[in-house]
C-alpha cells in the first residue's frame, strides 16, 4: 500500500547514462572513471605522446626560418613559443579539472573534450568554433605529413630506378595511413608515440651532424642579415611547429590521473626546446643560407 506517498527511487531503477553522453550524471560514470584511472596513461606517457605529437614536419623548416632573423633572434622566437605552448598546456589541462569538478558527466570517457571545454565556457556556439577550428589545424597538418612522406619515399624509390608522380604517391601514403585513424583512443596505441619521439630525436640528431660535416666544406659562410618579412616568416614556421594544442584535452582526458597534466606538458615542452633548439642553430650555423626550406633536401 502506497498510503499516498511518492515511492523513493532506489539504485537499480535509477536511468543510467553512458558516460558519453553529456547529461545527468550517474554513479555508473563514477565507476567508470575508476576503470580510466587504472588503465590511463601516466606522466611520462603523456609526456612523450605530446612531445611525440608536436614534433612533426615543423621542425624540417626551422632551419630555414633562421635566414632572415638573423639567427638569435630566430632562436629567441623558438624559446618565446616554447613558453607559450607550455603556458597554453597548462591553461588547458586546468579546464578539464575545473569540467571534472563542476560536471560529473566529464569524469569517465569523453571522446570530444576540446569542444567540451569550449560548450561550457560559451555555451553551443563555443563548441562548435573549437571543432572547426580543430579540423582544420588537423587537415592542414595531415596535409603537410602526406605531402612530406609522399617526397621522401618518392625521392627513396627513384634510387633503385622506380618512380611515380607525387599525386600517386600521396595517394598511397593516406591509404597506408588510414587504418591508423580507426584505433580509439591515445591510450590504445601508445607505442606509436614511443616510436614517433624515438624516430625523430634520431632523425634530428643525424641531420644535424650532417649539415655540421657538410658546412665544414663551405669556405664561405654567409648569414644575412634580419628582416621584417624574414621574421614574419620565421614566426609562421615556428609557430607551426608547436602547433598540436587540438590534442591536449584527449592526451589528458585518458591519464591515470587527470591533475597531473602540468607535468607532462612541462615535460614536452622541455624535449621539444632539446630537439628545436640544436636542429635550427646547428643546421643554420653550419649551413649558412644554403638551409633549404626542408632541411632534408639541402644534405
Amino acid at each position: 500500500m502506497s498510503l499516498g506517498m511518492t515511492p523513493q527511487a532506489s539504485f537499480s531503477n535509477l536511468r543510467v547514462l553512458e558516460p558519453l553522453v553529456h547529461g545527468v550524471a550517474s554513479s555508473a560514470n563514477l565507476q567508470i572513471t575508476k576503470e580510466v584511472k587504472h588503465g590511463g596513461l601516466g606522466v611520462i606517457t603523456a609526456a612523450i605522446f605530446l612531445s611525440g605529437e608536436m614534433a612533426g614536419s615543423g621542425v624540417l623548416a626551422l632551419p630555414a626560418a633562421m635566414i632572415g632573423t638573423g639567427g638569435w633572434l630566430g632562436l629567441m622566437l623558438i624559446l618565446l613559443f616554447t613558453a607559450n605552448a607550455g603556458f597554453s598546456g597548462t591553461r588547458l589541462g586546468l579546464c578539464w579539472i575545473m569540467l571534472e569538478e563542476r560536471y560529473e558527466e566529464f569524469r569517465g570517457e569523453v571522446r570530444d573534450p576540446y569542444p567540451a571545454i569550449g560548450e561550457k565556457a560559451v555555451g553551443r556556439w563555443g563548441r562548435i568554433v573549437s571543432m572547426i577550428a580543430i579540423s582544420l589545424t588537423l587537415y592542414g597538418g595531415g596535409c603537410v605529413f602526406i605531402v612530406l612522406i609522399a617526397q621522401l619515399l618518392g625521392s627513396l624509390v627513384a634510387s633503385v630506378g622506380f618512380s611515380l608522380s607525387l599525386c600517386l604517391w600521396m595517394v598511397i601514403v593516406a591509404v597506408c595511413l588510414m587504418p591508423l585513424t580507426w584505433m580509439g583512443t591515445p591510450k590504445d596505441f601508445w607505442p606509436i608515440a614511443v616510436g614517433a619521439l624515438a624516430t625523430t630525436c634520431i632523425a634530428c640528431l643525424l641531420v644535424v651532424v650532417t649539415c655540421i660535416l657538410d658546412g665544414n666544406q663551405i669556405q664561405e659562410k654567409v648569414f644575412p642579415a634580419p628582416t621584417a618579412d624574414g621574421i614574419f616568416k620565421a614566426f609562421g614556421s615556428i609557430m607551426f611547429a608547436y602547433a598540436g594544442a587540438s590534442t591536449f584535452p584527449t592526451i589528458q582526458a585518458d591519464m591515470a590521473d587527470r591533475s597531473k597534466f602540468n607535468y607532462s606538458a612541462m615535460i614536452a615542452m622541455g624535449v621539444l626546446f632539446a630537439i628545436y633548439f640544436p636542429m635550427a642553430a646547428g643546421c643554420y650555423f653550419s649551413l649558412g643560407d644554403q638551409v633549404t626550406d626542408n632541411i632534408v633536401m639541402a644534405m
